[in-house]
């Protein structure tokens, strides 16, 4: 009976350090809901490989899955200071590579016509 409390044990200790590090992978591409202005997608592993210090961006982001989101939906998140103060600054003045206007990030859908109207007169 003691041996299958152990490998029980010893089973549950690699399964949980299994969901540990499966919980710790990087995502390869990031999706963020940017409201009216569209979708931003963008590749992460690209800017882990790019940025020297991965603190310049998850001092405002934790590493968390929504966190974006979540800052959002508690009016924590400051899209002019990201937008500003991170991703142009290091776009335009650190690696002087990437987008700086808003359509580079932004996958702008624009609907002003609303569903089913008819443009046929």
């Amino acid at each position: 009976m003691k041996i299958y409390f152990s490998a029980l044990l010893m089973f549950m200790g690699i399964l949980f350090l299994h969901m540990f590090a499966v919980a710790q992978q990087n995502p390869e591409k990031i999706q963020i809901n940017g409201g009216f202005m569209g979708t931003i997608s963008f590749a992460h592993t690209l800017h882990e490989n790019a940025i020297d210090d991965c603190q310049k961006c998850h001092a405002v982001f934790p590493k968390q899955t929504g966190i974006i989101q979540d800052l959002k939906d508690k009016s924590l998140f400051k899209k002019k200071h990201v937008m500003t103060t991170l991703c142009i600054a290091c776009h335009k003045i650190e690696k002087n590579t990437g987008p700086t206007m808003c359509n580079g990030c932004h996958q702008m859908v624009l609907n002003f016509i609303p569903a089913g109207c008819c443009l046929i007169f």
